[in-house]
């Protein structure tokens, strides 16, 4: 006999909280979504929506759907119509979530709505408007969409378990189309999930046979399809073909995101311990941690985590919950902890997006203990809830809208405008018909969103360095710019960019760089700063021409500062791009032999992270207003950059 069956239930009481389980989330992400694209991944996920393309693997075919879906929207720029996308996602999960956390509570005992219903709703504002799912709702992203077909799933299990036995698995196919559509979209995440799903599915495997299954993968498969949409679309050779999945092994090149697995073999790990304190630290950062208190942090972190431990074990001594507890603490150990077994957590912005629903899961397991006491000790033999417990669940729904204000402050972007200031300088202001080499992924991503979005300088061409180890990228740029073949050859042949290369362009075309690690310090003769980039001279440059060009460069800094303002420079990211400016001047001008620019960009670098041990070697090897010359500043370098690998700091 199912769990829930006889439970009291007013259809319209249970509407009315559910819409209010994701509108007031809904409508605090549409008043702080960003109206221009965030740093990260944003740019190019703006640019898959408009051009329907590629991006980076697994290619991300069911976001760029969504996000062209949302892009037709005549409403405001076209990165905010995204970010509405991802808004819309997320505050759908939280429904999804709120489903599965009321099930919860009614298969512990607590049947009456006037308690189940503020319970779940307490639970998920709580999870809602946390940090690490309100940061995804409002910047083109994957991972509110990604938490959308979690949910669904979980949902939809959870479902499944508090109705057994029964006939109808309707619920296990629905789950497996979700699951098959998140395989889609982002597939780590998605096999993280997996095991929360096993047990239900061996269940329904011994009760009903094989051929259940068997729907249910298939219903996984139609899920999987998205990914034909991969093939399709490079085969008419799109302006954003990251992988060229145009043949069945580029397309598994893609989607199995074997580039990544790579870069983990030759990366030096993180260490387990420490990647488990930095899960603890997201988990205290996301429910109440004041991000720069880290005992706050901390005690956030193990009373979460405690008291969901003890509800853990509450459910899995609790008469009928013990199948639904499992499929929550499964997602504790898999969606939350798994991402710390697989790759480091520090410094990793998509970690959020990972454990969005494993940290939902800790809060279901929180409220499973609340409502096990509820259940034991505040409600009458009937049923009806005691006057006290009716209060808890007031206080509870309290505490869950009660993250409003805090975490508005950090995941609000409705002042945000940091990107569209950079490219102000680093693209729309670029000499005509320039090509511009550039380093770092963000950079690149930045360029295609302005192109897509804003159809910006179609005379200016990108050469995104981290991408041209990728299939059919380098064969695509050489297509579509034959100027550019001798300097990809050469950089296919040595590895890194030559002085002939760079000089026969820049002879015939404005040709800049982004300065970065990967530029060898002996082009550093060959260059001066130009706007944000570096131009190269085709005869070589002079030290007057270092001179000469120091000024307007830091002119240029003065104005994006000035565009930026107080509060955008002390945006993290925003921070760290300005950071790596500096530092990456520092080392040009040192290298070069020009102290005193050097020296300012050093002073502009500890102003912003005065910690930083390099920075702060380079400004006392540089603090000698008597020596002059060239700096070796090989001491100084936080480290060598592999090929195709970002080092930003």
């Amino acid at each position: 006999m199912g769990l829930l069956r006889g439970a009291e239930r007013d259809p319209n009481a249970r509407l009315i909280a559910l819409v209010l389980a994701s509108g007031v989330p809904l409508a605090a992400y549409l008043a702080t979504a960003s109206a221009h694209d965030y740093w990260l991944d944003a740019g190019e996920f703006t640019a898959q929506a408009i051009w329907l393309d590629v991006a980076h693997p697994p290619g991300h075919p069911l976001a760029g759907l969504v996000g062209r879906l949302f892009a037709l929207l005549p409403l405001g720029p076209i990165p905010l119509r995204v970010a509405i996308g991802q808004a819309c996602c997320t505050a759908l999960a939280a429904g999804f979530l709120f489903a599965a956390i009321d099930t919860t509570v009614r298969v512990i005992g607590v049947c009456r709505d006037r308690l189940a219903l503020p319970l779940a709703l307490g639970a998920t504002w709580m999870i809602a408007l946390s940090h690490a799912w309100w940061f995804q709702a409002v910047r083109p992203e994957v991972y509110g969409l990604q938490a959308l077909l979690m949910a669904i799933v979980i949902e939809r299990i959870v479902a499944l378990e508090a109705a057994w036995p029964t006939l109808d698995v309707r619920p296990l196919y629905v789950a497996a189309l979700a699951l098959g559509l998140g395989l889609a979209n982002h597939h780590l995440v998605a096999f993280l999930t997996l095991p929360a799903v096993a047990s239900t599915a061996a269940r329904v495997y011994r009760a009903r046979g094989g051929k259940t299954l068997l729907k249910a993968g298939l219903a996984t498969l139609v899920g999987l399809s998205t990914y034909v949409y991969l093939p399709v679309r490079a085969a008419t050779e799109p302006p954003l073909n990251l992988g060229d999945p145009s043949s069945a092994s580029r397309l598994f090149w893609v989607v199995s995101a074997k580039v990544y697995q790579q870069n983990k073999l030759t990366e030096a790990p993180q260490p387990l311990d420490e990647r488990l304190r930095d899960v603890l630290r997201v988990v205290g950062e996301s429910f109440g941690g004041a991000i720069h208190d880290p005992l706050n942090v901390a005690l956030w972190a193990f009373g979460v985590l405690g008291v969901a431990l003890i509800g853990a074990y509450a459910l899995l001594r609790t008469a009928g919950a013990r199948r639904i507890a499992f499929v929550w603490v499964a997602l504790v150990l898999f969606v939350l902890t798994g991402p710390a077994w697989l790759m480091s957590v520090k410094n990793n912005p998509d970690v959020l997006g990972y454990m969005m629903v494993g940290l939902a899961a800790l809060i279901a397991l929180g409220t499973g203990l609340l409502a096990t006491v509820l259940a034991r000790v505040g409600q009458r033999p009937d049923g009806t809830p005691k006057l006290p417990a009716l209060l808890v669940g007031v206080l509870a729904a309290g505490l869950g809208l009660a993250h409003l204000s805090p975490s508005a402050g950090r995941a609000s972007l409705t002042s945000f405008h940091a990107t569209d200031d950079f490219d102000e300088e680093r693209i729309r202001r670029l000499p005509d018909d320039a090509v511009v080499v550039l380093h770092r992924p963000q950079t690149v991503f930045r360029h295609w969103s302005a192109m897509a979005a804003e159809h910006v300088r179609p005379d200016v061409t990108v050469v995104p360095m981290p991408f041209l180890d990728y299939p059919g990228v380098v064969e695509a740029l050489a297509a579509r710019d034959p100027d550019l073949a001798e300097l990809l050859r050469g950089y296919l042949l040595e590895g890194e960019l030559r002085q002939p290369d760079l000089q026969s362009l820049a002879a015939r075309r404005p040709l800049l760089v982004e300065m970065d690690l990967r530029v060898p310090t002996d082009l550093y003769e060959t260059m001066v700063p130009a706007g944000l980039y570096y131009e190269v001279v085709d005869a070589g440059a002079t030290d007057t021409d270092v001179i000469e060009a120091a000024e307007p460069h830091a002119a240029v800094l003065g104005r994006l500062y000035a565009h930026l303002g107080e509060h955008g420079v002390e945006e993290t990211e925003t921070q760290g791009h300005l950071l790596w400016l500096h530092y990456m001047d520092a080392l040009y001008y040192a290298s070069v032999g020009a102290r005193d620019p050097a020296r300012d960009a050093v002073r502009r670098a500890l102003a912003l992270r005065p910690e930083s041990a390099e920075i702060r070697a380079l400004a006392a090897a540089l603090a000698d207003p008597e020596a002059e010359g060239p700096l070796n500043v090989s001491p100084f370098v936080v480290g060598a950059p592999r090929r195709g690998v970002s080092s930003d700091p």
